[in-house]
């Protein structure tokens, strides 16, 4: 199964089988349908995943169990939102990532508030930009000239959204929940995927090929790429 966490193909070591009948076929409750309800940790983020599958049930002497197994759904985390995050982005990035992404339904507010904290992060640690608040480090980033335009066009967009620029003593804390307008919280997802790419995952891939190539020019007894 793939990871609703980390979105890495995983085996999970279940446990804590419970078995919930629903419908019994007939009075003596010996058979019937029923749902298996188990958990486990992803062995790679160690994030707890609840599943839920349907069957068959059978009760014996050693208890009820099922034995036809049918639908399996994971019923936690519910994830409605998980975008494919590549795999180069790991770590804190990932967590607040997805963690945005979770509470999206529920609270766009609250979804907003971890997308700014994880864009101030981003802006500190990939682009050395550190200011007194968050509109001034955007302010730095969008006057960078080794950034692409629409990057550009797209953080700056952040100030603006949800009323944010008129509100400059709320970024001080970019955890704090303020007033969000409709789309912004979906649109500081997009935002954080763009600056995951040009920031992280490209350069990672650019390093990889660059490797590869240095090392079949290495086998030519040729120099290598710069």
């Amino acid at each position: 199964m793939i990871c609703p966490y980390c979105n890495i193909g995983i085996q999970v070591q279940f446990k804590n089988h419970t078995i919930i009948p629903y419908i019994w076929d007939d009075e003596d409750c010996d058979y019937g349908k029923g749902y298996e309800l188990k958990n486990g940790l992803c062995p790679v983020c160690g994030e707890l995943i609840i599943i839920l599958t349907d069957g068959r049930i059978e009760n014996n002497r050693d208890g009820i169990e099922i034995y036809e197994f049918g639908a399996e759904f994971i019923i936690y985390p519910v994830h409605k939102n998980i975008r494919d995050l590549p795999i180069e982005v790991q770590g804190i990035y990932r967590k607040d990532f997805l963690e945005a992404c979770q509470v999206l339904e529920i609270s766009p507010k609250a979804s907003a508030a971890i997308s700014r904290r994880l864009l101030q992060h981003l802006l500190r640690e990939e682009f050395n930009i550190k200011r007194k608040n968050l509109v001034q480090e955007i302010e730095e980033f969008i006057s960078k000239h080794d950034v692409p335009t629409y990057l550009k066009e797209s953080v700056d967009a952040v100030r603006h959204i949800g009323n944010f620029a008129a509100h400059p003593q709320k970024s001080i804390s970019t955890g704090e929940i303020i007033d969000v307008e409709h789309g912004e919280a979906e649109w500081l997802l997009e935002v954080l995927e763009a600056l995951f790419d040009f920031s992280i995952v490209q350069p990672k891939r650019l390093d990889i090929r660059r490797n590869k190539l240095n090392k079949k020019l290495n086998e030519m007894g040729k120099p290598e790429m710069k």
